[in-house]
């Protein structure tokens, strides 16, 4: 779908809001007044796909990184990982990051001014604002906590519970959080409104991650992959609605947008999203790389348990998937996955293996 788009025009700084475990459907299903605002005057993603948020807490993984996978991956802008790798903050020169929590230790070199605060998402905006009036920085990253700590209360919530399993339900912690987060995301744009600043920002406000309607983000679950996107500011359409992109896309366009360098430029890397600025005839693919990649990962998975099971009675099965196990690129691989080309020829790669576990599955013998 060709999209009508203008001349590229620099913003005076970037700000991403990051708001934990923001759902697909919050903006519609949820009061959030601020967010909504924005999205009229700018460009609304409306699926954006992470890769899947698995969060390893040991192995080489946890060697690297404190967070779940999609959070590097957002700031590399790449699925192909891997220790000491430049992120977004690294092509600026003076940024701030600011958490109402430590988990993202990993994440956060590179910035001039870093505050990792457990409290309220009220106690990161006070942050914000305090470096805001005092500095001229050239990106911030806010990252507001709640609204998956909230997910997550709902997820663990005792059968008795109201909530419990719900984050729609009108007692849910998960309704109230991403509602509070909303509010501060209203701090910040009232604040840079009486400063002048808001109509030279880039902001986008956007989730890591997905949320399940049962609370959290279990792996296999796709509302957990998928969080929707807007960007606001110079130079972006103003009520436009994109229908797809990735997560890996969120550091290239914002690096380009501000005319920095792109941290990463490698075969899993994301692509800037032209299609969100005015006056360019850009082609728009409806389509996900993450999510195809992300649905043969959940499928490797239920072929693995459904051979596992089968190897009870015969135990060849198992041996078939020890032998497939060493040559695909799983969640559990991701430091590995910059061993092929490209994110298609990682699709590719793990396709075939996935036909071949599909066809001794559907065999009658062993």
């Amino acid at each position: 779908m060709a999209q009508l788009v203008e001349a590229h025009t620099t913003p005076k700084r970037a700000i991403l809001v990051v708001i934990d475990g923001l759902h697909i459907d919050a903006l519609t299903r949820l009061t959030m007044p601020n967010c909504n605002r924005l999205a009229k005057q700018g460009t609304t993603i409306a699926k954006t796909c992470v890769i899947m948020p698995n969060h390893p807490t040991h192995g080489r993984y946890a060697d690297v990184h404190t967070c779940s996978y999609p959070n590097p991956v957002m700031m590399t802008g790449t699925v192909f990982l891997a220790p000491h790798q430049k992120m977004l903050q690294h092509s600026f020169k003076k940024s701030a990051f600011i958490a109402n929590t430590e988990a993202y230790e990993s994440i956060a070199h590179g910035y001039q001014f870093v505050v990792q605060e457990i409290g309220p998402d009220s106690l990161s905006v006070n942050h914000a604002l305090a470096i805001l009036a005092d500095n001229d920085v050239d990106f911030m990253r806010i990252h507001l906590q709640d609204a998956g700590t909230a997910g997550y209360e709902t997820f663990r919530a005792a059968t008795q519970v109201p909530y419990s399993g719900n984050i729609w339900h009108s007692e849910s912690p998960y309704k109230k959080a991403i509602e509070e987060a909303d509010r501060q995301l209203g701090r910040l744009i009232t604040a840079l409104e009486a400063r002048g600043e808001l109509s030279q920002t880039l902001l986008v406000v956007t989730g890591d991650h997905g949320q399940s309607a049962g609370g959290w983000h279990p792996m296999l679950d796709e509302a957990g992959w998928l969080t929707p996107m807007v960007f606001h500011g110079p130079g972006i359409k103003r009520g436009v609605v994109v229908e797809w992109a990735d997560q890996i896309d969120v550091a290239p366009t914002i690096a380009d947008m501000m005319g920095v360098e792109i941290p990463n430029q490698d075969g899993g890397s994301g692509k800037v999203l032209n299609e969100i600025r005015q006056s360019t005839v850009v082609e728009v693919p409806n389509r996900s790389k993450l999510l195809e990649l992300n649905r043969l990962l959940s499928r490797y998975a239920y072929l693995s348990a459904a051979l596992i099971l089968r190897s009870k009675d015969t135990p060849a099965y198992c041996g078939h998937l020890m032998l497939v196990e060493r040559d695909f690129y799983g969640l559990d691989r991701i430091l590995d996955w910059n061993g092929k080309e490209s994110i298609d020829s990682l699709i590719n790669h793990n396709a075939t293996l996935i036909n071949q576990m599909e066809a001794l599955l559907s065999s009658t013998t062993k």
